[in-house]
């Protein structure tokens, strides 16, 4: 089959270059990335075996991190052949996540029970018809022998100040207002995963394709420019979403997520601006869970540091915070006309995917992955459309009040 493949890649590129006698190497056109068909844990009384089944070989880079204890794995960019599951661990792991970290590169994360080195990683090649495996064999050891590995801060030089030119007004230039949509999550983020009795779709999947639908209920209006932070399935930093905004100087920012709690009942939309005081124990949590995504992920941490020192709450002016929430206070009504709303929709809390801007900006829990009616409703077309035409009406009301009141 493959070689019929390669003579029609012949006969059309032939065709487009005109008869054109020519030599290509028709592999390389046919080159795919190699594919996990399954991942396996197995476990035995001092050691824990993580397998990967390949149908290529890959490199890999492996490295420790302490508080919370994670394995982080970086391997060739791969397809993953279906959803493993609910990244159970077994043994020393207590659970795995995987994805995209950034191109050319997937990562694999192990959250680790206890304390733990790699003993072992190694790829054996197929034998019969088994395909390619890759091995991370763990071993328990003390915490002591556990810091010893974990990656280590590197020192940075001091930075020079350097004088900048004044950035030049784009929204001045603009003759469409310009909104960032943010889904969260994304890669080996999953976000949450729903309910025990309800196995959809994680969240990086979900406000993914509700993004996507809004963006074109909104772009359809003619008024409004939008750009995505992510359009497909790959990690990005929390302060990287929030500075893409920044750079693009946006009229408007708007984080898309979708919560979970531990009662599958709870329900319904929330939507966020920034304070460094939780309205609420619930919006305090929340904020815990969504600013632990980079953590979560397999950050290295300490790559930053500097822009933690650098990107303060007292950098985002008061009158930012307040265009965030009267952005707020319009899409509440509009979202009530179209999906359920929780008690006290509007909330509070210090989320970093909020921090830093000077531009309006709201995180948007659409529903809730645990209850089983909201996880169902917000992969329907109907209901992400119908919460893309409620966004288009507040954005609308919130540009007309702004802009005639200044």
């Amino acid at each position: 089959m493959k070689h019929i493949i390669r003579e029609i890649i012949k006969l059309c590129l032939v065709v487009i270059l005109g008869g054109v006698s020519f030599t290509i190497s028709t592999d390389s056109l046919l080159a795919r990335a190699p594919e996990v068909s399954a991942i396996r844990i197995g476990h035995t009384k001092d050691n824990t075996r993580f397998v990967l089944d390949i149908n290529q070989n890959i490199k890999f880079n492996i490295f420790t991190l302490a508080s919370p204890n994670r394995i982080v794995i970086d391997i060739s960019e791969v397809e993953w052949k279906s959803n493993f599951g609910g990244a159970k661990g077994k043994g020393y792991i207590d659970r795995y996540r995987y994805g995209l970290f950034k191109p050319g590169t997937s990562r694999i994360v192990l959250d680790v029970k206890n304390p733990v080195i790699v003993s072992k990683a190694f790829v054996i090649a197929p034998k019969g018809k088994k395909p390619y495996r890759f091995v991370v064999d763990l071993k328990k050891v003390s915490k002591q022998a556990f810091e010893n590995r974990v990656k280590k801060p590197v020192p940075r030089p001091a930075k020079r100040k350097v004088t900048t030119r004044p950035k030049k007004d784009l929204r001045s230039q603009r003759r469409k207002k310009l909104i960032v949509l943010d889904p969260g999550h994304g890669g080996h983020d999953p976000g949450n995963l729903g309910g025990k009795n309800y196995r959809g779709y994680p969240e990086k999947t979900v406000v993914l394709s509700a993004a996507q639908t809004i963006k074109r209920e909104l772009e359809k209006t003619g008024r409004y420019q939008v750009i995505m932070t992510r359009n497909r399935d790959v990690f990005l930093k929390l302060r990287n979403r929030s500075r893409i905004a920044h750079n693009k100087q946006a009229d408007l920012f708007i984080s898309i997520h979708a919560d979970a709690f531990k009662s599958p009942k709870v329900r319904g939309a929330t939507v966020y601006t920034l304070s460094e005081k939780a309205s609420d124990r619930e919006a305090a949590a929340m904020a815990a869970r969504e600013n632990k995504s980079d953590i979560i992920a397999g950050m290295d941490l300490e790559e930053e540091i500097d822009i933690v020192q650098s990107i303060l709450i007292d950098l985002v002016k008061r009158e930012t915070m307040n265009l965030s929430s009267s952005f707020a206070n319009e899409l509440i009504p509009q979202l009530k006309r179209v999906v359920l709303l929780r008690t006290r929709p509007h909330r509070t809390a210090g989320l970093i995917v909020l921090k830093g801007l000077d531009v309006p900006s709201v995180l948007v829990e659409l529903g809730y992955l645990t209850n089983s009616t909201d996880a169902k409703l917000l992969m329907q077309k109907e209901t992400q459309q119908n919460i893309g035409k409620s966004i288009v009406r507040a954005a609308d009301n919130f540009f007309n009040k702004t802009y005639v009141a200044n």
